[in-house]
């Protein structure tokens, strides 16, 4: 996914490689907001042992430092509005 903005707000898409110049038969762009995904990092890091267990409060900067040192990608499902994780247990958390 990349970064970008969207109506004044940070935002992450993934094109697909799909673009409005082009017609192709790849799924239509997806957009969320960092604000949706954001205060859903603290559950994450806790599935994902990232937090640590003294820790009573992750700032969602230090979670994604902690993810991207563990080389963990985050995969966004529209249609199941969830976040996946690239690990072997492929922790999911639902953002609604």
């Amino acid at each position: 996914m990349d970064s970008c903005w969207s109506h004044q707000r940070p935002a992450y898409r993934c094109r697909h490689g799909r673009t409005t110049a082009t017609s192709t038969d790849r799924p239509r762009n997806t957009y969320v907001r960092e604000g949706h995904i954001l205060p859903h990092l603290p559950a994450l890091a806790i599935r994902l042992s990232l937090a640590a267990a003294s820790a009573t409060s992750t700032s969602p900067a230090d979670i994604v430092t902690r993810l991207r040192t563990e080389k963990i990608t985050l995969t966004y499902d529209p249609k199941g509005k969830t976040l996946t994780a690239s690990t072997p247990t492929a922790e999911r958390i639902f953002i609604g």
